[in-house]
């Protein structure tokens, strides 16, 4: 029962990815394709050694983005981790909480659709999102 009622009281959710952000995929739009996650539980979450990895179309994960020690999320705080550079930032008192970067060159996330998976410290799948465009009639 305990291991249930921890999964509840600390669940971290990938909430969005701007896969496809508007306009041209230059480098200069690289933070604007980002992915939000949240933390939907009932206590802090420390995201220490916690991982983000995007899966192509036939499930290779391609990318795989590292949380730092520093990283934490009280109930209902978010991050926007942008796929792009610069420098990261905490917002005390606003949300998202903190603004992070991947540090790539090129876009992550595909225009055609993609998969987000978030794991644990210890590997373990604590959530994932998937993400299909729109067909346009």
């Amino acid at each position: 029962m305990q291991a249930t009622q921890d999964m509840t009281l600390k669940r971290v959710s990938v909430k969005h990815i701007n896969y496809n952000p508007k306009g041209k995929d230059t480098p200069d739009s690289l933070n604007q394709e980002y992915i939000v996650l949240e933390n939907m539980g009932d206590s802090t979450v420390s995201l220490a050694g916690w991982k983000i990895m995007d899966n192509t179309r036939t499930g290779e994960r391609r990318h795989t983005y590292t949380f730092d020690e520093k990283i934490t999320l009280k109930p209902r705080d978010q991050i926007v981790l942008h796929s792009g550079s610069s420098k990261d930032s905490e917002t005390k008192g606003k949300q998202p909480r903190w603004n992070l970067h991947w540090g790539k060159h090129a876009f992550i996330w595909n225009n055609e659709g993609d998969t987000a998976t978030l794991f644990d410290d210890q590997g373990k799948e604590m959530d994932s999102l998937q993400v299909v465009p729109l067909k346009e009639s």
